[in-house]
């Protein structure tokens, strides 16, 4: 089973899934770096791919 958080995004026109950083989507579906991604504040803010201070984590409530 696959429950996954989509929605479309207007910039590349296809469905995204936003259990990703908004850095893996871009990457992912080719967005250069001068886009607004009118999705950024429904994706995960952490990228567990590298390594997070445990400070940051603290102030983010983990």
């Amino acid at each position: 089973m696959f429950d996954s958080p989509i929605h479309e995004c207007a910039v590349c026109g296809q469905m995204v899934l936003l259990d990703q950083t908004q850095r893996e989507c871009a990457r992912e579906h080719d967005c250069d770096g001068g886009v607004v991604c009118p999705l950024e504040q429904y994706f995960t803010g952490i990228d567990f791919s590298v390594a997070q201070p445990k400070e940051a984590l603290h102030d983010k409530g983990y």
